[in-house]
């Protein structure tokens, strides 16, 4: 481990979990229509990490969340969701290679963390 992600992790309250979960999230107040839709990196009970093409996400702003429950997760309802509201802490530039050494879309790395609990939405 780096020093850098040793700070990181001694920052950190609760323990984050690998899991790839199917979020959509809105800038609140923003007046945009149509949420984002992307994957979750990992979650935690108080914030989670995803990773965006949007150019507009900042520290700072809070986004409305809805977190995919897996369907074969007979512990929620077939189609339920689980929604919150976050703030996002920091964003990380990520930058790579895409396909065929073509460039790869510009994307952000978001952490948030949770302003509210955590709650089942149909």
């Amino acid at each position: 481990m780096t020093t850098e992600e040793t700070r990181i992790e001694e920052r950190r309250r609760d323990r984050r979990l690998a899991i790839q979960l199917p979020l959509t999230y809105r800038k609140q107040d923003s007046g945009r229509g149509k949420p984002f839709g992307t994957i979750t990196s990992n979650v935690s009970t108080g914030g989670v990490y995803f990773m965006t093409t949007a150019d507009d996400v900042r520290a700072g702003d809070l986004l409305d969340l809805e977190f995919g429950v897996p369907a074969d997760d007979d512990r929620f309802p077939p189609d339920g969701k689980i929604a919150t509201v976050a703030r996002v802490v920091r964003t990380d530039p990520i930058r790579g290679t895409g396909v065929n050494k073509q460039p790869a879309f510009a994307r952000s790395g978001v952490a948030a963390r949770f302003e509210q609990g955590l709650k089942l939405a149909f």
